[in-house]
């Protein structure tokens, strides 16, 4: 497939990290420029905040006006639609949040639908879950659904979701859920996640975990398996992956033979 064409975006989950200051962003910066910086150097960004509130307008206003034209952002869908209504009844708060998030124009990429560790796949919760992907918007907007149990791995689920192209999240995780390079969209969407609970993260001004061999594997997967079946890529790092989530979106961005990008100020981001 040497004519094949493919978009990667690849980025962050979250950006407004203070422990990001002096080592990604301008030691002074004022939280306000963050986003400007962060879009100089990477061109996509998971939206955490989401999943707590439905942004104002007047914020992704802001968020549109302080990114570039070719920036995209992903935004997780809020919890009260995934953890607290477990994915039923939730017209009433995913109308107005699609909506709200719709101010960003092109640059909304995709929604990312996170659910609980808890929501486990049974005959209630797969009808519950078929008519959730009913009420999405799948013909003008891209989704992709992260299970975090892993009684969804299963033949079935792949099915719904490929008839509704709502892409599968491959994780990197170390105990939740196992590494399933599913592909079910034309798009895929894949989440280098960590530990949470791994102390050695709790700071993230730099990569204490060394990650470069896995790293490695990964952009390996990426161009083997995922990136021929695909015509647009989103590839999000958490601080918990190593401790530093900018390191290894760089890391990965060289290996993949993307245009790789630091911060432009005296103190530059260590590679690995």
């Amino acid at each position: 497939m040497s004519n094949h064409q493919v978009v990667i975006y690849m980025g962050t989950m979250g950006w407004s990290y203070k422990d990001w200051l002096g080592v990604f962003y301008p030691q002074e910066s004022n939280q306000k420029d963050y986003l400007t910086y962060y879009s100089q150097v990477f061109n996509s960004l998971e939206i955490d905040s989401t999943f707590y509130y439905i942004p104002k307008p007047v914020v992704v206003t802001t968020w549109h006006q302080n990114t570039p034209s070719e920036f995209r952002f992903s935004a997780k869908l809020p919890k009260i639609i995934t953890h607290d209504r477990g994915l039923v009844d939730v017209e009433d708060i995913l109308t107005p949040f699609l909506s709200n998030m719709a101010l960003l124009g092109e640059k909304i990429a995709c929604y990312l639908v996170q659910l609980s560790p808890g929501y486990r796949c049974n005959e209630t919760t797969f009808t519950r879950f078929k008519h959730f992907l009913d009420l999405l918007p799948v013909e003008d907007f891209r989704f992709a659904i992260e299970f975090r149990h892993q009684s969804w791995i299963k033949p079935s689920v792949f099915d719904l979701l490929r008839n509704k192209n709502v892409a599968w999240t491959i994780q990197d995780h170390p105990w939740e859920m196992p590494m399933v390079p599913e592909i079910t969209a034309n798009f895929t969407y894949i989440r280098w996640k960590g530990d949470s609970s791994d102390t050695r993260t709790s700071h993230v001004k730099e990569a204490v975990i060394d990650r470069t061999q896995k790293v490695i594997k990964w952009a390996g997967v990426l161009k083997k398996d995922l990136i021929p079946k695909v015509n647009t890529v989103f590839g999000y790092f958490s601080n918990h992956y190593s401790g530093h989530a900018p390191t290894n979106c760089n890391q990965m961005k060289k290996l993949m033979g993307l245009d790789t990008k630091f911060p432009n100020f005296g103190q530059q981001m260590s590679l690995f």
